[in-house]
């Protein structure tokens, strides 16, 4: 039994040892946080949507006569000056039809003037009782046909002339192509459509609001357009009209006229509008990430409010946490609503709420306050 005694004494050894509580390698010191400082409760909201740049006015241009197509010299994008031309049509038939009634004009120009030489003549022969007064009025009925007739011819051809004119289609003021419907070579109806051109004078951003916030937007309210390709540079505008039924996404349109004259922007650039909605009927609230709002067991929501404190020793900014309930509203772009338990300028915790503890010490960033 002697040969056992050393191995029981090592193994009563072992087991005081194992039970023995570790001494502590370090003393941890304050967790570290991200904060920020809560804003004053506010009762307005920012909200952005997307939209797309148009021409105030979009004109579809047409011929007032039909023809066929000869030029077609315009495409899509191009950038059109006041009176440029943008289609013309055959011009043989209105040239075989102006040469026509010039030929028949003249004719009528001369029978009309020997009509007023024979009227002239017999009204001095009846002065003299040398022709009957039923002679006289013949003439006169005939120099009266030659002269309605010339009239009537002058007319017709300043209408084939004025025909002729139409078979060029200009571009009645500055502009961009925005459609060409049409090939060249192809027969064409008047008033078919043969380009569109948009207006770029007064440029419109047409965006789409849902009907919770449509009520809230009226003609003459202020926004601001940022367009994607010119982010530095915003546009106050000003809403021209909001639509009374909604589009294919049940959004109701809402049309933006920009305040300046934009030569950078083009019909077609997308972008973003901001609109500044009032909630003066309903409570104010603050805004804070949704990452800052932890639960409570009793079902409540809560952030963790820091006390800051200066820590002369170690140069470092630090402070103690503790729970503040709150009662968060809806989420919104810029945040979770908080609509109760905050007042503004109190320091909360932001990141890694989930593991902090009621009344522990936590170190702060250099620049927090």
């Amino acid at each position: 039994m002697l040969f056992l005694r050393p191995t029981i004494f090592l193994c009563v050894l072992l087991l005081f040892t194992g039970c023995a509580e570790p001494e502590p390698l370090y003393a941890p010191g304050p967790r570290p946080v991200k904060t920020m400082v809560v804003e004053p409760p506010q009762s307005q909201v920012v909200r952005s949507f997307s939209g797309m740049a148009r021409a105030s006015r979009d004109m579809a241009l047409s011929f007032q006569v039909s023809g066929v197509l000869r030029e077609l010299p315009v495409q899509i994008g191009q950038r059109i000056r006041a009176g440029e031309l943008i289609a013309r049509l055959d011009p043989t038939d209105f040239e075989l039809k102006v040469m026509e009634l010039e030929a028949q004009t003249v004719q009528a120009r001369a029978a009309f003037t020997r009509a007023k030489a024979d009227y002239e003549r017999f009204q001095t022969l009846f002065e003299a009782d040398s022709v009957s007064k039923s002679e006289l009025d013949q003439v006169r009925a005939e120099f009266e046909t030659a002269q309605a007739q010339l009239a009537a011819m002058g007319k017709s051809l300043e209408l084939v002339r004025q025909q002729f004119s139409y078979t060029r289609l200009t571009a009645p003021m500055a502009g961009t192509i925005s459609e060409v419907p049409v090939e060249n070579h192809q027969t064409v109806s008047s008033g078919q459509p043969i380009v569109v051109l948009s207006t770029d004078d007064d440029l419109e951003f047409e965006v789409g609001l849902p009907d919770q916030l449509i009520h809230q937007v009226q003609p003459g309210e202020p926004a601001q357009v940022i367009f994607d390709v010119l982010p530095n540079q915003p546009y106050d505008a000003t809403v021209s009209e909001v639509g009374i039924t909604p589009g294919p996404v049940s959004t109701f349109p809402v049309k933006l006229r920009l305040a300046e004259p934009a030569p950078q922007v083009r019909p077609g650039m997308i972008g973003m509008a901001r609109f500044t909605f009032s909630h003066a009927n309903s409570r104010p609230f603050t805004l804070v990430p949704v990452e800052a709002v932890f639960g409570l067991p009793s079902g409540e929501q809560a952030v963790w409010l820091v006390d800051p404190e200066s820590d002369t020793n170690s140069g470092t900014n630090s402070g103690t946490v503790h729970r503040q309930p709150v009662i968060a509203g809806r989420l919104l772009p810029g945040g979770l609503q908080i609509l109760d338990g905050l007042l503004g300028g109190e320091i909360i915790v932001i990141r890694g709420v989930h593991r902090l503890e009621q009344g522990q010490k936590v170190r702060l960033p250099q620049n927090a306050s």
